[in-house]
């Protein structure tokens, strides 16, 4: 197994009220390599107390309209500046937000094709690579729907595998398929069936969930992944109610996870 990747954490939460030298200094102490910010700190990202793996930009496209689009360019000028690589961006619509509706029609898909296409051209000329994750109720929230996004964009991939636990795809052979296009790699587990967050599936703690962790890391090194793996934290109700929204007991408690079911195998610990 490789063991030279890096750690990271996604610093939404309640760090996304925090200054980043505070954040920074937060995961840092957890044991953290790198941190994945959002556009909470967009006007921080060129902290240097804790290496920068990517920038998490996950703007509705389909419901966001111009203004959306325009926050994406906003966020890959901003990572460009900062020397951040990798800007994380969806399809849409984003249903865990107000006003957003399911939609799988022509017209949404043409208006998040397009969108995707100027937030890569942008990219390109700027030399950060856009990586798009499919995620649960956008458009491409599985590997079908996925495919059709990487067939008609010049896009890589940001790989959350507990999506494709919902959508009972083949995570081992989806990494093998897209290998040479994945450029951030998101640690979250899932358990439960495609409807309503909470209801229909959980994002539970790592390893409580339907995800294969070892064959997964197995299959990102046959690929030669050796990019930043970034621990994402979304078993809210677990955040609230058990560790008191305090992020830093968040981001401790995954690293823990991350270091029982890894040890060194995958990431450091």
């Amino acid at each position: 197994m490789n063991d030279g990747r890096r750690l990271s954490f996604i610093a939404g939460l309640d760090y996304e009220r925090m200054p980043a030298a505070a954040v920074a200094a937060s995961l840092g102490a957890c044991g953290y390599d790198a941190v994945e910010w959002t556009p909470a700190h967009l006007e921080e990202l060129d902290d240097p107390r804790l290496p920068a793996s990517a920038l998490a930009c996950q703007e509705d496209l389909v419901s966001g309209g111009y203004a959306a689009l325009e926050r994406s360019l906003a966020a890959v000028e901003a990572a460009a500046a900062a020397g951040i690589p990798v800007v994380d961006v969806l399809t849409g619509p984003n249903l865990w937000e107000p006003g957003a509706e399911r939609r799988y029609d022509v017209e949404a898909w043409a208006t998040a094709l397009k969108a995707l296409e100027t937030i890569c051209e942008r990219g390109e000329r700027l030399g950060v690579k856009i990586g798009f994750e499919p995620c649960w109720g956008t458009l491409a929230h599985d590997a079908a729907t996925a495919e059709r996004v990487l067939a008609a964009v010049r896009v890589s991939i940001t790989f959350d595998p507990s999506h494709f636990v919902l959508s009972e795809d083949e995570i081992p052979a989806l990494v093998r398929r897209w290998g040479d296009r994945i450029v951030n790699v998101h640690l979250k587990d899932a358990f439960g069936r495609p409807g309503v967050d909470g209801e229909d599936f959980h994002f539970c703690l790592l390893g409580e969930g339907r995800v294969p962790w070892a064959p997964l890391l197995a299959a990102l090194d046959e690929v030669g992944y050796e990019g930043p793996m970034a621990v994402e934290f979304e078993a809210h109700r677990y955040y609230e109610q058990v560790l008191g929204s305090d992020p830093e007991a968040a981001a401790a408690l995954a690293a823990s996870q991350v270091k029982a079911l890894f040890g060194r195998q995958g990431v450091p610990a």
